[in-house]
């Protein structure tokens, strides 16, 4: 939740914003809808199995609901709701198995091709558009 505060007509209005869906786009036809952000790994909250190697741009788009208050007095709903949309991401599916190094990096675990028109991963025929209401059971 984000509170900000302006002051119109001279009164002061608390304005607050709370994150209430997260759509999750992985670039290859699948999209994620939850009601909660996700948690740092190696939680699997939201997470992404690739089908076919190659980059794929990753997006999210954040909605968020609004409520307003006048020189302090009760919090009042504000009609419709807002999209925020983050700058996407690039990143690299290899299907390789996935595993946490040190700073010693292998260099055979570097080899990662430079994203071009050849290298872009396909969609999927088979992505679906999924949506969780409540954080997949711990790993």
């Amino acid at each position: 939740m984000q509170t900000f505060e302006v002051e119109m007509l001279g009164q002061a209005v608390s304005v607050r914003a709370t994150p209430v869906k997260y759509i999750w786009d992985f670039g290859d036809g699948t999209v994620l809808t939850t009601s909660f952000p996700g948690r740092p790994f190696p939680n699997k909250d939201v997470s992404m199995g690739y089908a076919f190697e190659g980059w794929y741009e990753v997006s999210l788009v954040t909605v968020f609901s609004g409520e307003f208050s006048v020189g302090g007095g009760a919090w009042q709903p504000i009609d419709g709701t807002v999209q925020l949309r983050s700058e996407p991401k690039w990143m690299y599916s290899d299907l390789r198995q996935a595993r946490l190094v040190g700073d010693e990096v292998p260099e055979e675990y570097l080899d990662i091709p430079e994203r071009g028109k050849e290298t872009l991963g396909p969609l999927n025929p088979d992505a679906e558009k999924k949506t969780l209401t409540k954080p997949r059971k711990k790993n």
